[in-house]
C-alpha cells in the first residue's frame, strides 16, 4: 500500500469510499468545493496490485490544527494499517500542531484507533450525529515533532 496525496481527479472513487463507509456520504460538490480551498488536504491509501484507492483521510487546517473531516477505508483493508498510515500523513503535513476529530460514540473500533495512536478523549457534542442521531466523542492528538537544538 502506498500513501498519496488525493487529488480532483480522485473524487469518484472517495465517493464511493464515502457511500460504503458513512450513512451521510459527501457529494462529489462536497469534495469539488474541498480541494478548491487552500487550507485543506486529504490523502489516500492506494493499493499496490491493484491501483484502487482503499482509504483517505482529510483535514481543514487553520492556526496549527489540523480538523480532520473523514476518514474512511473500505472493508477488506480494515485492521491492515491503512487507518494508522492515513494519520500518519496528516500528522506530518506541514503546519500541523494538533489534529482534531469527531468520532460517533459507537464507532468502537475507530475509537479504540485513535486512543492506540495517542488521542485523548476532550469531551462529547451531544446529538452531532443524524442517520441516526448520535453523540459525538471529540478527540485531539497533540503533534510532537524532533526537538531542536
Amino acid at each position: 500500500m502506498t500513501v498519496r496525496r488525493a487529488a480532483r481527479e480522485d473524487i469518484s472513487a472517495l465517493c464511493a469510499l464515502e457511500r460504503e463507509c458513512f450513512s451521510e456520504p459527501w457529494s462529489e460538490r462536497g469534495f469539488e468545493d474541498f480541494f478548491a480551498l487552500d487550507y485543506t488536504a486529504a490523502f489516500a491509501a492506494v493499493d499496490d496490485g491493484s491501483g484502487d484507492i482503499v482509504g483517505y483521510a482529510g483535514m481543514y487546517i487553520s492556526g496549527g490544527d489540523g480538523d480532520i473531516t473523514n476518514i474512511a477505508v473500505t472493508e477488506n483493508f480494515r485492521r491492515k494499517g491503512v487507518g494508522s498510515a492515513l494519520i500518519d500523513a496528516l500528522k506530518d503535513f506541514p503546519g500541523v500542531e494538533r489534529l482534531l476529530l469527531e468520532v460517533r460514540e459507537s464507532n468502537r473500533a475507530a475509537r479504540a484507533l485513535y486512543e492506540k495512536l495517542g488521542f485523548s478523549v476532550d469531551g462529547v457534542r451531544k446529538s452531532f450525529y443524524s442517520s441516526p442521531r448520535e453523540d459525538a466523542v471529540l478527540m485531539s492528538l497533540e503533534i510532537k515533532r524532533g526537538q531542536k537544538c
